[in-house]
């Protein structure tokens, strides 16, 4: 057993449900939580894969990219250079 709290909204939902469809509160929360699971799982689990539509650099690209050097040595001087500082 799995104690449950329900809001009284919902609580009088699945009472009324039960008497109409002529089971028992039980049965009609097991038959809601096995009809909305899919639901549940499709709009709220991860989902594996990709995260983008753009294709990954090949293999050679990368290669060249991460062979060069870069020198930002220059360019992270301006930028430090142009940035107001309290006095």
């Amino acid at each position: 057993a799995i104690p449950l709290s329900l809001p009284d909204e919902l609580l009088e939902e699945v009472q009324a449900t039960a008497q109409a469809a002529g089971l028992s509160q039980q049965d009609v929360m097991r038959q809601s939580i096995q009809a909305g699971l899919p639901k549940v799982r499709e709009q709220f689990a991860a989902v594996p894969g990709r995260i983008t539509n753009v294709d990954p650099l090949p293999a050679d690209v990368l290669a060249k990219l991460y062979h060069e050097r870069e020198e930002d040595g220059e360019a992270i001087g301006r930028m430090i250079a142009a940035q107001a500082f309290p006095k």
